[in-house]
């Protein structure tokens, strides 16, 4: 039988539990900030302690497994969101594929390269590996982004719907890799709207009385300077191409004088 070292199942657990999430959160486009990514993600690998007990019922692993992701989809994301089902779903999902892969892998190796029970899976790695795939993992990405991005159809038009409360308003989008803005606190992408454009949705409110209200700092060809944005209840982006629509994490800057709402291709890739 092999031997398992609690600390080294915990640490491979909040590993793995980090980048599924990450994974969830770029699937169903969902602003995720780093603390509660690391929250739930050490909540959830308290689950892989299971692994220690006899072997459970199968009909219970699986309520196990569903119990467990929708706990961590929760602390995660939240339980008030629309798209709560569909995160919930994109992570289990996720899940799944990922044992699929370790069973696949483990099938190719040797005998005591991982212990499974209830459903949970111990591998037998050194740090030294674990830093060499997820630099593999992490170079895969970004060249398929890469390729995403030069496959990309730029001239496509698109609208830009926000929420904020009980009003909606609807803008011209206008793709730019030139606004390069987000919030420093939580990554999400700026869509700089003007004030003029914005004023059916904001009315006579302050920007300090606006949600996640904060200045960060922006930079044009002709001037720098700071601009305020505030956090939307809700951001969708349609083409109108394709008719397709998505929901988007980011927030709105206010600046400038277009009438077109700017974002970074990024948000619909």
């Amino acid at each position: 039988m092999q031997t398992i070292y609690l600390d080294v199942l915990l640490i491979q657990s909040l590993y793995v539990n980090y980048f599924l999430l990450r994974a969830t959160a770029k699937l169903t486009h969902s602003c995720l900030r780093l603390g509660r990514c690391l929250a739930a993600a050490g909540g959830s690998c308290l689950f892989s302690l299971l692994i220690f007990l006899p072997p459970l019922p199968f009909w219970v692993q699986i309520a196990l497994k569903l119990a467990a992701s929708a706990v961590t989809v929760s602390l995660a994301f939240g339980v008030r969101q629309r798209l709560w089902l569909w995160q919930w779903f994109c992570f289990f999902g996720c899940n799944f594929l990922l044992a699929g892969l370790l069973l696949a892998v483990c099938s190719r190796t040797e005998q005591g390269f991982a212990a499974w029970g209830n459903s949970y899976c111990y591998l037998d790695f050194s740090l030294l590996q674990l830093i060499l795939f997820t630099a593999l993992a992490y170079s895969l990405l970004q060249g398929y982004a890469f390729f995403r991005r030069r496959h990309q159809h730029t001239q496509e038009h698109y609208e830009v719907w926000i929420r904020l409360h009980d009003k909606t308003i609807v803008l011209p989008g206008l793709p730019d890799t030139g606004n390069t803005l987000t919030d420093p606190f939580t990554a999400a992408s700026v869509i700089v709207c003007s004030s003029e454009s914005l004023e059916p949705l904001l009315s006579d409110a302050q920007p300090e009385t606006l949600p996640g209200y904060r200045l960060i700092p922006c930079a044009t060809v002709t001037s720098q300077g700071l601009i305020p944005l505030f956090r939307p209840d809700e951001v969708c982006i349609r083409s109108l191409t394709t008719g397709k629509s998505r929901p988007v994490c980011g927030r709105i800057g206010i600046g400038g004088t277009q009438d077109s709402a700017i974002f970074h291709p990024d948000l619909i890739w």
